[in-house]
């Protein structure tokens, strides 16, 4: 008999049926086996697209926060003449320009005539150890230690996520980012302002005062060794000296202390003369006065006080932060009270 298929009706179903959940488990371990290799092939790529993601995911970030940031600054600029022109004491007369340059030309005039040829001799015959323990301090005249730090915080606020902090979190972000700039600011405009003055004054080193003397002066000869007046480190100092004790009133007297050694050390260690670091102090101190004054017309982070002097304008606004955070805490302790009850 030929098998045409219209036969053995009760076995073929049954056939069909198992070749048919054959041929399907055969396509799902197939389409399986396809599934693991596609993802052994892009296992790396995959971790590669995510490294490449999170980078795209920060730079979006960093965007938004860059045009928030440029928002807000025209909104400050577009009201600068207002707020510039409120509430602005006047000057005192001994800040005045043309009475700095007065005090800065006596004072280091005196210092020139009655110090200056002095100060070498007298750094010579001390005793090693004070060349040692004098080179350590000196170098907190440096900048670098106060701008890496001041510009990596600035830098880190601009890429993070700190709008997602609570209230006196962002407070704190705010204060630490508006003073670090201040200070960034006030040490790098001062220390460019005292390196273009020394680089032109051209006056020579106490390194050079067995050959030249103390009043040797070499106008704009752009040479390490004729770059004296004023001290790059006392300007830094006396940068940091006002700028901190603008913001910390309270320790004004402790910045002025320490600062004061650095400056000092500059004589003591051989590389300034008396006058160059009073000319520095001097540099410095009214960059970072004046710098502050300019943020208190506009009221970024000073404001004038009922005196006319210059005082942070965080402090109140600290003060009335912690009392919101206490009376939210008061607030939650009450409703878990009632709660319980």
């Amino acid at each position: 008999m030929t098998d045409n298929g219209s036969t053995d009706t009760l076995e073929r179903p049954v056939v069909a049926a198992r070749e048919k959940v054959e041929e399907g488990q055969l396509t799902a371990d197939l389409a399986g086996l396809h599934c693991e290799q596609e993802t052994l092939r892009a296992g790396e790529p995959a971790q590669a697209t995510g490294l490449a993601e999170r980078l795209r995911s920060l730079l979006r970030h960093a965007r938004a926060n860059g045009r928030r940031h440029i928002k807000r600054a025209r909104v400050v600029l577009k009201n600068r003449k207002a707020r510039s022109t409120v509430g602005v004491p006047e000057l005192p007369p001994f800040l005045k320009m043309p009475n700095v340059a007065a005090l800065l030309i006596a004072l280091c005039g005196l210092a020139m005539v009655f110090a200056d040829h002095n100060s070498p001799l007298w750094a010579r015959e001390l005793p090693s150890a004070y060349h040692s323990v004098f080179s350590l301090i000196t170098d907190v005249g440096k900048s670098d230690w106060i701008l890496i730090p001041t510009g990596l915080w600035v830098l880190a606020v601009i890429l993070g996520r700190w709008q997602q902090l609570r209230f006196h979190q962002k407070m704190v972000v705010s204060y630490l980012t508006l003073y670090g700039s201040y200070l960034f600011f006030v040490v790098a405009g001062s220390g460019l302002l005292a390196i273009a003055l020394k680089w032109n004054i051209g006056r020579a080193r106490p390194a050079l005062f067995d050959e030249l003397g103390p009043l040797y002066f070499d106008l704009f000869a752009w040479q390490s060794k004729l770059s004296s007046l004023p001290s790059g480190h006392s300007t830094t100092s006396g940068a940091l000296i006002v700028g901190l004790a603008l913001i910390a009133p309270r320790y004004r007297w402790l910045f002025a202390a320490v600062g004061g050694w650095v400056a000092f050390s500059r004589i003591i260690i051989g590389a300034h003369y008396p006058s160059d670091v009073i000319a520095g102090l001097v540099v410095g101190g009214v960059f970072a006065y004046f710098s502050a004054r300019w943020m208190a017309r506009r009221r970024l982070g000073f404001r004038f006080s009922r005196e006319g002097g210059i005082e942070p304008a965080f402090r109140g606004m600290f003060m009335k932060a912690r009392l919101l955070v206490d009376l939210d805490a008061g607030n939650t302790r009450v409703n878990n009270f009632k709660a319980k009850l």
